[in-house]
C-alpha cells in the first residue's frame, strides 16, 4: 500500500491527515488533564505518556510531506491515544474513532490526491504544455 504523498502544495492526503492529528493531540492533552483528576497516583506516569504523545502527534502532522513513513508512523501514534484508555475510559471510543479517521483520511485523500494529479496531467497534456506549465 502506497502512501507516498502527491507534490500538490496542498493535497487532500495531507490537509487530512494533518488536521486530524493536531486535533487529536489537543483531545489527548484534555485527557490527560481529566486523568490527571482520575488517577492521582499515577500523574507523572500520565504527563510523560500524554504529552510525548501530544508532541509526537504534532511533529508528525508537520512531517507528513517527507513521504509515506509519517503517515506509518501517524497510524502507528494511534496505539498510546487508545491505550489513554486504561486511564480514562472513554478514550477506548474517542481514540479508536481517531484512528480510524486517520486511516481513511490518509488512504482516501491519498486517491483523491491520485486522481486529481491525472486530471492535471491530462488537461496540460490537452494544452499542450509539459508537466511544470513549460510549452
Amino acid at each position: 500500500m502506497d502512501l507516498t504523498p502527491s507534490t500538490r502544495a496542498h493535497g487532500a492526503q495531507r490537509m487530512i491527515s494533518a488536521t486530524t492529528l493536531v486535533v487529536e493531540a489537543f483531545v489527548v492533552f484534555f485527557a490527560v488533564l481529566v486523568a490527571h483528576q482520575l488517577a492521582p497516583g499515577e500523574r507523572v506516569t500520565t504527563w510523560i505518556w500524554g504529552l510525548l504523545t501530544v508532541l509526537a502527534l504534532v511533529a508528525c502532522s508537520g512531517m507528513l510531506k517527507r513521504g509515506a513513513w509519517p503517515y506509518w508512523l501517524g497510524m502507528a501514534l494511534q496505539i498510546p491515544t487508545i491505550l489513554l484508555g486504561l486511564q480514562v475510559t472513554a478514550m477506548w471510543l474517542v481514540g479508536a474513532a481517531f484512528a480510524a479517521l486517520f486511516v481513511y483520511g490518509a488512504f482516501k485523500g491519498h486517491q483523491l490526491d491520485r486522481e486529481k494529479d491525472a486530471i492535471d496531467t491530462r488537461v496540460l497534456a490537452a494544452r499542450g504544455e509539459g508537466p511544470q506549465g513549460e510549452g
